[in-house]
């Protein structure tokens, strides 16, 4: 085996997630020496509600993911504080139901088998801009490479090292996977609950998985003290207080809100959450890692300039979507906490609303494309803004 300090690389990819290994697999395809750095031994868990939109199968070039697959979600079930009010089904499959530490060793395995290099339980511990390249510090030696692709996450320490300071505005989700029993798994079935009435915003999931269900809450920025106790009150409503708890973990979200964020310097590229590319109204990010790391790869290997390039391709295809999400996620939370009968009475009857929102899931749409047919869009999102 080559030894992984020997040499310059073209660019190394700090994280083994969605983002990072999509990057290191294209990058790789492409014929640039990559080396993939995970501080985690591989596979490793991952805390994620794990539903994986349908439009990310287009973004990964239309991979099959059943091998790693826990189900298919085809319907929306919608409650109030845990009292059902209506479900809604889509035509088509919405998202893939995945377990993070597989699907990620997927995405990873696939990487090298483009010819990446990966080194797990290799915690970056700095990184240095010099003449021309960057030197990582790791716990087994010096790594060199002329490009650093950073998919650490919203807490990774890259963008700090770097000085970019990215996507500042956070809020908490906090998940728990329980063995459910038979009766609740069977029905959430192909069905995920989305649970509303958090103020000022914010919403309960259930996740159906293979023998078991994720459940978690999703908090708005600065409201992720209560966050555990909102889980504990969604679980008891669900009638799973009792049942066996097989994981617990919350995490912080990020969210880009301006395309003066910067998510690159030079020859630094920041992807998926390390840049906070997650949209306000479903706290979704793996799509859009997996679409940032296109970008990224095609801004390194077709631009003198990847930092312009990258930032100019994020503000043209994903800022738009994460603005119009949060605007949509404005008017809809604002609309179930002010006044929960109506807007919950109007989308039970208002069939487009989901229409429209299961063409975005499914990627046959977009949330800006939606938000523009909505009547008086643009007041909304000044309102918004």
């Amino acid at each position: 085996m080559r030894d992984y300090r020997s040499q310059l690389w073209d660019a190394v990819v700090i994280g083994a997630g969605p983002a990072g290994a999509t990057a290191a697999r294209r990058l790789s395809d492409a014929g640039a020496s990559t080396l993939l750095l995970e501080r985690q031994s591989l596979p490793r868990y991952k805390a994620c509600g794990g539903g994986v939109p349908a439009r990310t199968v287009q973004l990964l070039g239309g991979l099959d993911l059943s091998s790693v697959s826990e189900g298919r979600v085809d319907t929306i079930d919608i409650s109030r504080f845990g009292r059902h009010q209506f479900r809604k089904t889509s035509k088509k499959p919405l998202a893939w139901m995945v377990m993070r530490d597989r699907f990620d060793q997927f995405l990873t395995d696939m990487a090298l088998a483009a010819g990446a290099m990966i080194e797990d339980a290799a915690p970056v511990q700095s990184v240095v801009a010099g003449s021309g390249l960057y030197e990582l510090e790791t716990e087994r030696g010096r790594v060199r490479a002329r490009h650093i692709l950073a998919a650490d996450g919203a807490t990774g320490p890259t963008a700090r090292w770097l000085g970019i300071a990215a996507a500042p505005t956070r809020s908490a989700a906090y998940e728990v996977e329980v063995a459910a029993p038979t009766a609740a798994l069977e029905h959430w079935r192909r069905a995920a609950n989305v649970d509303v009435g958090y103020r000022p915003w914010g919403y309960g999931w259930v996740f159906p998985k293979d023998g078991k269900l994720s459940v978690g809450v999703v908090a708005a920025p600065k409201h992720g003290r209560s966050i555990r106790k909102q889980t504990d009150r969604y679980l008891s409503r669900l009638g799973l207080a009792d049942a066996r708890l097989i994981n617990v973990q919350g995490h912080p979200i990020r969210y880009r809100r301006s395309n003066d964020e910067p998510v690159a310097r030079d020859r630094a590229l920041l992807l998926g959450d390390a840049a906070g590319l997650a949209d306000e109204f479903t706290a979704e990010g793996i799509a859009y890692a997996v679409h940032s790391a296109n970008l990224a790869t095609d801004a390194l290997l077709r631009s003198d300039d990847p930092a312009a390039a990258y930032r100019d391709a994020v503000n043209t295809w994903i800022q738009p979507e994460l603005d119009a999400a949060r605007t949509i996620s404005r008017l809809y939370y604002w609309c179930v906490t002010s006044w929960p009968w109506l807007a919950l009475k109007t989308s039970k009857h208002i069939n487009y609303l989901w229409s429209a929102f299961f063409r975005v899931m499914r990627g046959d749409s977009t949330y800006a494309d939606e938000l523009s047919r909505l009547p008086g869009h643009q007041l909304a999102q000044r309102a918004v803004a």
